[in-house]
């Protein structure tokens, strides 16, 4: 028997909802709400499982990327009306990749921001999962508030001390509401280094793919360069005076350049 897939909570219904965003891990929809208001359309924007107010299960098999699709593809079935937009963001952008493969017929476009395939040589791909569990046991020996300290001071996020003091302190207020257990899960059932790579299926995607990248994050800009090379209808934009988190320190032109790219 099959389990339902975990209800996502969802703070706004729009009627008119033109597509779904998918924010990255330690965010909530809070944390997609300014690029969102940016876009030309209303989109929704759910809790992920173990973030916000969505549920947060012990299990770990509800926080597989597979999972999570399913979860997703809940909501899009019940709130969307199909060919949908659907946008997301690091962890995000990895799921909405997984989405985007197995349900190529329910999308209009695909906007991935920070996004990765995943690890495609095995050796990479081990150490990455060794990396994760070192970061599970900072998270369980420590507690969230080392960990998130931890998290702020990787070299993906350096870019991110440009911002304003509040708009910081509103990142960090958020990333501190997710709960431990569930955080730990994602770190072990959906960290890229336990991802199945998506390298060798993503020329299947036949729809419109935006691939959106900050130009001080070197290491997404050579795989969207990558992913450019192998998605047939796909563009990379490259965001000047941002980092990993596109959407964060640029709304505006990140927004800007989706409307441009879903409005032909």
């Amino acid at each position: 028997m099959t389990d339902s897939p975990i209800p996502l909570y969802l703070s706004k219904k729009p009627r008119d909802a033109s597509g779904i965003i998918l924010h990255g891990l330690l965010g909530n929809n809070q944390s997609m709400q300014e690029l969102a208001g940016y876009l030309s359309t209303p989109y929704l924007i759910p809790d992920l499982v173990g973030h916000g107010k969505s549920p947060s299960p012990n299990e770990l098999k509800h926080y597989t990327l597979d999972a999570m699709a399913s979860q997703i593809h809940k909501i899009t079935e019940e709130s969307l009306q199909t060919p949908f937009d659907l946008i997301g963001y690091s962890m995000g952008a990895r799921l909405a990749l997984r989405y985007a493969i197995e349900n190529k017929n329910d999308l209009r476009s695909l906007t991935l921001i920070g996004g990765t395939p995943g690890i495609q040589e095995d050796a990479s791909r081990h150490q990455r999962a060794l990396d994760d569990v070192r970061k599970v046991a900072l998270l369980e020996d420590r507690g969230i508030l080392e960990f998130i300290n931890f998290w702020e001071k990787q070299p993906i996020f350096s870019s991110q001390r440009r911002l304003p003091a509040e708009k910081l302190l509103e990142q960090r207020r958020i990333r501190l509401t997710t709960k431990p257990m569930p955080l730990a899960n994602h770190l072990r059932a959906s960290g890229s280094g336990v991802m199945n790579p998506l390298w060798n299926q993503i020329h299947e995607l036949c729809i419109p793919v935006l691939i959106l990248v900050g130009a001080y994050d070197a290491k997404y800009i050579e795989i969207g360069e990558r992913m450019k090379s192998i998605i047939p209808m796909s563009t990379l934009k490259i965001i000047n005076g941002a980092g990993h988190a596109v959407h964060l320190e640029k709304p505006e032109e990140s927004a800007n350049a989706i409307n441009k790219f879903i409005g032909g």
